[in-house]
């Protein structure tokens, strides 16, 4: 039996077209008692479900490596998915883990977004794990198996019109400009790209260097580069002109 999982609503009004933001206004978001709050109970939630499900995860589908997520920079997604409202439009994670995040953006939505994570799920019992998690938690995702450089065109085949591409996949230089360069241009005008392990200098060296190089390449002209969000500082912040 599945887990009773609560359907949320944003506490954003509606609108035709996702607002353009500056950091001092997104600021003012994350500062919003009652906005934060919201945010930090659906996290909060979305946690306790997801320990419940662990204790209950039969041993042989277990990974041997048991964190659920790693760290609470990844709240900035929710705020960006308040943002969003109503206005329709898709989200892309590349890099899922065990798919704590993906829950939880799915549940700032109200479960009404179509959300695709892509994983190639190489990590001992990960498919088993994460499969276990998906059809009990958000079922409603599409999961995309394989490495996110081989596999666009099983996103692009869905005609995506993603409003919030999160790249937290590979952490290799590589990785990362390959991520950005093939996942971009399905984001629509106000859309977000967040990248993630921007400010994990010790953890992910690689993947500051490789944001920087696309800036200064002029791979971000099309783009608001909003940068380092403060409190989020792990994550590198655009949205679509």
């Amino acid at each position: 039996m599945s887990f009773p999982v609560p359907c949320v609503r944003s506490v954003s009004t509606m609108s035709s077209s996702i607002p353009a933001v500056d950091l001092p206004g997104l600021k003012n978001l994350l500062g919003e008692a009652r906005v934060q709050k919201g945010v930090d109970d659906i996290w909060g939630m979305v946690g306790g479900i997801f320990e419940k499900a662990q204790k209950e995860l039969p041993a042989q589908h277990a990974m041997p490596r048991r964190e659920l997520s790693f760290h609470e920079h990844v709240k900035l997604l929710g705020y960006l998915c308040l943002l969003m409202g109503e206005i329709p439009g898709d989200i892309v994670e590349i890099g899922v883990w065990k798919g704590k995040s993906l829950c939880f953006m799915s549940q700032i939505c109200g479960r009404k977004r179509r959300i695709f994570g892509i994983d190639p799920m190489e990590l001992e019992k990960q498919p088993d794990e994460l499969g276990y998690y998906h059809g009990k938690l958000f079922p409603e995702a599409t999961l995309i198996r394989g490495y996110s450089e081989l596999v666009a065109d099983r996103l692009y085949a869905e005609a995506p019109r993603t409003v919030l591409l999160h790249i937290d996949g590979g952490h290799a230089g590589r990785n990362v400009l390959l991520d950005f360069l093939l996942y971009a241009p399905s984001v629509v005008a106000g859309g977000f790209v967040v990248f993630d392990d921007y400010g994990d200098h010790r953890y992910s060296p690689e993947v500051g260097p490789a944001v920087d190089l696309l800036r200064v390449g002029g791979y971000f002209n099309d783009f608001h580069v909003l940068g380092i969000v403060p409190g989020y500082e792990n994550s590198y912040l655009l949205q679509r002109k």
